[in-house]
Order: structure tokens, then C-alpha cells, then sequence
């Protein structure tokens, strides 16, 4: 993926993923199916790491309890000392940028937004790899930091 040393990726990368995408959501239910069921025999069939359906995620609160306990947090705060593990099921994807993906988390009746940061990830390559995997309906589980964007409410997921 990453070419160069400094794991920066290149426009073309860029572009040839955001149109695989895009292809993606304009093709048949069942065409859509195929595709999705292939990806996820490729990752069973692949490392121990990038299994799809791991043994376990230790979910440490509910989308519920972290609604109501974070919810007075100030716009544009990040509580760096706290980490969180949640799950659910992504319910939209928003792209801002090459390094920054917003991921509208749905469960128990509720929703929050996950931001995605390659700013905050091991390495761009990770962070790229891990998101290229994520699509609209996958169930997922974070591990990040509580806070809220200029908008609303939001997960840092690191």
C-alpha cells in the first residue's frame, strides 16, 4: 500500500480506493454479497490478527451508559486519560480526508459517531489496512478515547 518509507500514500492509492467504494455501492444486492463474502473468507484465510470473526472483544460500556456519561463533555475535548471499548454496527461511513474517517455506530437503540484518526494509529499503513476493511452493516468493536468533535459526541478510536 504504502510505497514510500514515511508510509505516505499516494494520490493514485488514494483515488483507486475511494472509486472501489464507490463501485461497491452501486452494484446488486446479491453482486454486493459475493463481493463482501469473498473479502471475508480472505481475512479468515489470511493472519491470526486480521481475522473477521475474533474469539473475543471485551466490550467495556455500553453505547447507552457512554451516551450518558460523556454526554457533558465540552466541544472539542478528548479525555486522554480515559480508554473505552465499545461495538456496534456501522451504520454510515464519512470520509474527511485521506486521515480522518467518521463511522456512525448504532446499538441498543442509539449512536455515536467513532472518529477515526490516522494521527493517532501505530502507523498510516495500519490505519489504512484496518479501515479498507470496514464497510456500511459491519459489526466492530473500538478501543479508544471519549470526547466530542465541534458537533456532537464522538469515540477517538486509536
Amino acid at each position: 500500500m504504502a510505497d514510500a518509507p514515511s508510509e505516505k500514500l499516494s494520490k493514485n492509492e488514494l483515488k483507486r480506493q475511494k472509486k472501489s467504494i464507490k463501485a461497491e455501492e452501486e452494484i446488486s444486492p446479491n453482486e454486493y454479497y459475493k463481493l463482501r463474502s469473498a473479502a471475508v473468507t480472505a481475512l479468515k484465510t489470511g493472519s491470526k490478527n486480521d481475522h473477521p470473526y475474533p474469539h473475543k472483544f471485551t466490550v467495556t460500556i455500553s453505547l447507552e451508559e457512554f451516551i450518558e456519561k460523556y454526554n457533558n463533555v465540552g466541544s472539542g475535548d478528548v479525555l486522554e486519560n480515559v480508554k473505552l471499548s465499545v461495538a456496534g454496527r456501522v451504520h454510515s461511513i464519512r470520509e474527511s480526508g485521506a486521515k480522518l474517517i467518521f463511522y456512525d455506530l448504532r446499538g441498543e437503540g442509539v449512536k455515536i459517531q467513532v472518529m477515526a484518526n490516522a494521527k493517532m494509529y501505530e502507523s498510516e499503513e495500519k490505519f489504512v489496512a484496518d479501515t479498507d476493511k470496514l464497510r456500511r452493516g459491519d459489526i466492530i468493536g473500538c478501543i479508544g478515547h471519549p470526547g466530542k468533535t465541534k458537533k456532537r459526541r464522538a469515540f477517538y478510536y486509536s
